[in-house]
């Protein structure tokens, strides 16, 4: 299986952000597979994030495929009912602190210490996304050397 279309994979080299092996993503995808029975098991709605799928309510994993990382995980919650409600309410109000959107914001960082409760508790290494990516906050970041054991 070919994960990046040749095409993208050598735009992306020109532009000086080189994709990983197919190898190192298909490990991703494998890791994938593995987070998201583990959250089944801890009865969690999980799938591996596609571009093109709908946003529906739960956990989404996606495989980093570029970077020092790459073949790590980026896992967070989605509750798209509730972020929108939030969206709305500081939309209309024009205030960032509104208290639909705090409410929201509360709720992803419950998720993500329950998220590493249950990924570290099954062996997998995982961190508090920020660590990996400073603009990742509130998501959860597996790395791809997680133990044999899970």
């Amino acid at each position: 299986m070919t994960y990046i279309d040749p095409e993208s994979r050598a735009k992306a080299e020109a532009d000086g952000h080189p994709y990983a092996s197919e190898e190192i993503i298909a490990a991703g995808y494998d890791l994938a597979g593995r987070v998201c029975r583990e959250l089944h098991l801890a009865g969690l709605p999980a799938d591996v994030e596609r571009p093109e799928g709908p946003k529906q309510p739960g956990v989404w994993v996606e495989v980093d495929t570029q970077g020092e990382y790459a073949g790590g995980l980026y896992v967070r919650w989605s509750a798209p009912e509730l972020a929108e409600a939030g969206m709305r309410a500081v939309a209309e109000r024009q205030d960032p602190a509104a208290p639909e959107w705090k409410h929201y914001a509360e709720v992803v960082l419950l998720m993500r210490t329950a998220l590493i409760g249950i990924l570290r508790l099954a062996g997998f290494s995982v961190v508090r996304a920020e660590e990996v990516d400073d603009v990742a906050e509130g998501d959860v970041y597996v790395h791809a050397d997680t133990p044999s054991s899970s």
